[in-house]
């Protein structure tokens, strides 16, 4: 058999580009796949070895990954966004499906898949939920794509032979580029905005979600549980929540962002930002121009249902780590100092003012 490989599906999103950049660290050899095109590094440099297809083509699919003889592990952190939770299934399973089915009728000979999962496992999206939240707590009425897929991968880990595990991050938040799923440049053009047009920064989630005890994971930190579950022999056939370790309220966190863009904060008031943001582009196009940043409108950066979700989360968001690291998984990290810190990095890169 050829090297061995990691194929890093999804590799533009958050989670995806972290899992890359640390397996690239780490020495692996990487091959990403995405509907869009290569995957850049932080510091420009493309991955060579890139896989462009729409993963809701079985054919495509097959094209695309059917030449190649060295894979020998997937992480899976694709997804594709639908109008409801009952749309999103089809499509999601149907996607990591035709990775699978694409592998298995290759050379390579596949030995684990890392699937990566969410906090929607436990109903979290619905309202109040059972916390702390742990693996072994039974599954709720879906629907829910995570559970139709976790379905499907125990059935085909079990008929070709080889080693599963599922992560649960929840509230990734890191570096993506072109991804606009994501909380932490979601919050960043809504900063920048405002800044912009001389208003104070207030919180415009509704003020139970301002005062609840909520939870995030930093890239970096699911990144690291990939890459330990690739090579820890406690990882295979199991679950595991992944956070940060800690938590936070929106409450205390605002200031602390506020400080970080030079503004003045108000008392939260609660607004659509799906609605109030949809006219405000070309404000954001003035401030790349302003500040010469790099060209990405603002659709690229932010999605703003998704960004109003987090901020609609009242109840508590609290899972339950001491799985992970009872297996041997320790790492962790202060969500405040993740914040900050990951909006710098976005300021060094030029992407926010």
């Amino acid at each position: 058999m050829s090297r061995s490989t990691t194929l890093v599906v999804g590799a533009h999103g958050v989670i995806g580009g972290a899992v890359v950049r640390r397996l690239v660290a780490e020495g692996r050899h990487v091959v990403t796949l995405a509907r869009r095109g290569t995957v850049r590094l932080e510091d420009g440099t493309e991955i060579e070895d890139h896989i462009q297809v729409d993963l809701l083509d079985a054919s495509a699919a097959r094209a695309g990954l059917g030449n190649r003889a060295d894979i020998t592990e997937i992480v899976y952190a694709g997804y594709t966004e639908r109008e409801t939770m009952a749309a999103t299934v089809a499509p999601n399973v149907a996607m990591l499906r035709h990775v699978l089915d694409a592998v298995h009728a290759s050379p390579s000979e596949l030995r684990q898949v890392v699937l990566i999962g969410g906090g929607k496992s436990y109903g979290e999206h619905l309202g109040v939920y059972k916390t702390p939240a742990k693996e072994s707590d039974p599954r709720f009425l879906g629907p829910i794509f995570y559970n139709d897929q976790e379905d499907l991968l125990y059935e085909d880990a079990k008929r070709h032979g080889y080693a599963w595990t599922v992560l649960r991050p929840d509230a990734v938040i890191g570096l993506s580029f072109g991804s606009p799923m994501n909380m932490l440049t979601g919050v960043a053009v809504y900063a920048g905005v405002c800044r912009h047009l001389g208003v104070p920064l207030r919180f415009p989630g509704t003020p139970r979600t301002w005062s609840a005890l909520h939870q995030a994971t930093d890239a970096s930190v699911i990144a690291g549980a990939v890459h330990w579950a690739l090579g820890s022999a406690a990882a295979r056939g199991e679950v595991f929540n992944v956070t940060n370790g800690d938590h936070f309220r929106w409450q205390h966190l605002w200031p602390e962002i506020g400080a970080f863009f030079g503004m003045e904060t108000a008392p939260p008031q609660p607004m659509s930002l799906a609605e109030h943001m949809a006219d405000k582009g070309g404000v954001w196009d003035d401030i790349v121009a302003r500040h010469r940043l790099r060209p990405e409108p603002m659709e690229h950066l932010a999605a703003w249902p998704f960004v109003d979700g987090w901020f609609s989360m009242e109840a508590d968001m609290v899972q339950s780590t001491i799985k992970i690291r009872q297996a041997g998984f320790a790492d962790c990290r202060d969500t405040h100092e993740s914040f900050i810190g990951n909006l710098a990095r976005l300021r060094e890169l030029s992407i926010i003012p």
